[in-house]
């Protein structure tokens, strides 16, 4: 059965968004399955050429039964292979994904750090690719293994909280866990709200439509919610938008871009979920608050003046309130 042509288009939209193209096969025999990874991907995918592959593995992306695979790798029955192929060179990553430095690191001290994502680059490293991640950046500038018990979506920005030290990393783990961390993200809208406040509590399940997206839910998924405050409006080139405050009270993926759209607010530049065509997606963790997880002392970060956009400098005093 075809898919209406709205969820084709829908889509196929998703798909030109994504960094990679997917392919996956299944064997469950010997008879059909070749001897190793390599010969797999040279017979199906003979547009790629073969002296890449090396490169390619190094790269990553490329999996047997879930577990990251070498070209030499000989292949079990039954097995699944899943390559996530670059619509990019590899050799002009660093111009695809964005650069970090440290002049996005809002503060560190010795047991953790707070930094500013940039919009498209992985919290940690990705499915499709190890080399570009905020967690690599963070652990070449500080010289150790990092620990990230909270992530941000790809195509979200804003501040994220890190452990630098073993001291640091279960109190910190810890603390979100038993929710006394409080993040406030600042998101905006094309699409106008007349309520003050709403607090969402539609549980989040995978959409059957395609891989990466999520769904509300009253039959199944996971608890989730949210709590939405509306801020004020104001204006981007033509467009005038409704900034909201988002406080997400769990973490799940894609958490308050579906809540919102749940709201029919859906996020300026959110072409998963029927926003507005934007040049990035208008969703940033905004504040943190928390307690040093060694020294106790109580904690709050929000986003310097530098890092401001300018559409959310007239909201940006409301979120200590």
């Amino acid at each position: 059965m075809s898919l209406p042509v709205s969820e084709k288009d829908r889509r196929q939209k998703i798909d030109d968004a994504l960094r990679t193209r997917y392919w996956t096969w299944t064997f469950l025999s010997h008879e059909d399955c070749p001897a190793r990874v390599i010969d797999v991907l040279h017979s199906k995918l003979p547009h790629i050429d073969t002296i890449s592959w090396p490169e390619r593995f190094d790269f990553g992306g490329i999996y047997i039964n879930g577990r990251e695979a070498r070209s030499d790798d000989p292949l079990p029955i039954p097995c699944r292979i899943e390559y996530y192929e670059p619509k990019f060179a590899i050799r002009d990553a660093s111009s695809v994904f964005p650069k970090f430095n440290e002049d996005l690191i809002v503060y560190h001290d010795e047991h953790i750090a707070v930094a500013y994502k940039p919009p498209k680059l992985s919290s940690m490293p990705a499915k499709e690719q190890r080399h570009f991640s905020l967690k690599r950046s963070l652990e070449k500038i500080f010289n150790t293994t990092i620990h990230m018990p909270s992530r941000l979506d790809v195509s979200a920005q804003g501040l994220i909280i890190v452990s630098l030290s073993p001291a640091a990393h279960a109190p910190l783990q810890q603390a979100f866990e038993t929710r006394h961390v409080t993040k406030k993200y600042l998101c905006a809208s094309a699409l106008p709200c007349s309520w003050s406040t709403k607090r969402i509590t539609l549980p989040i399940a995978r959409d059957p439509l395609h891989p990466v997206l999520r769904r509300t839910t009253i039959t199944d998924g996971q608890r989730a919610e949210t709590i939405f405050s509306n801020l004020s409006s104001a204006c981007s080139g033509d467009t005038q938008l409704q900034i909201v405050c988002a406080q997400p009270i769990t973490g799940r993926t894609h958490q308050i871009r579906v809540h919102a759209t749940s709201l029919n607010i859906p996020l300026f530049g959110d072409l998963f979920y029927g926003g507005a065509e934007a040049s990035y997606l208008y969703l940033v963790s905004s504040l943190i608050e928390c307690k040093h997880p060694v020294t106790r002392a109580p904690l709050q970060f929000i986003i310097p003046e530098r890092l401001q956009h300018d559409w959310i400098e007239r909201s940006i005093g409301a979120l200590a309130k």
